[in-house]
């Protein structure tokens, strides 16, 4: 008798209880994410530097939206988002004056939350809608331009 238990044991243990069900397979990751650090980005050196290269950023995210890759669009979120949280900094060390410091500090806080909104869609596999966020995306940038040194 302890031997037809054991030999059922050793049974239920080799072929598992029962349990018909596959493991799924992993989704496929997307190459165009891929985690990044700010050492993986070319900061700009000062504020004047940092504005084209952040309607670079913008103008490349919309091209991969509007031409149905939103996914090409990841590397330039990730790293506008480095710069945009960067910025105040720059302009501190670029000689902006401190009076207009909240101005950057709050500007570039929307435009990362603008385009957090995009790169959200982006994640969770829907089509991010640019048009949506476009005019206040300029709108922040202009007012980004209008700091001075």
């Amino acid at each position: 008798m302890i031997h037809r238990i054991c030999a059922l044991l050793l049974v239920a243990l080799v072929l598992g209880c029962g349990q018909t069900e596959s493991p799924q397979a992993p989704e496929a990751a997307d190459p165009h994410d891929v985690p990044i650090t700010e050492a993986d980005v070319s900061m700009p050196a000062t504020y004047a530097d940092a504005l084209p290269q952040i309607k670079g950023y913008r103008d490349t995210i919309r091209k991969a939206i509007e031409a149905g890759t939103p996914a090409h669009g990841h590397r330039s979120l990730d790293e506008l988002d480095i710069v945009l949280d960067q910025l105040p900094s720059i302009a501190k060390d670029s000689g902006i004056p401190k009076e207009q410091w909240e101005t950057v500090n709050t500007t570039s806080q929307a435009l990362r939350t603008l385009f957090d909104q995009l790169h959200s869609a982006i994640d969770e596999k829907r089509q991010p809608d640019y048009s949506a966020v476009a005019d206040p995306i300029d709108q922040a940038i202009a007012k980004l331009e209008q700091v001075t040194q």
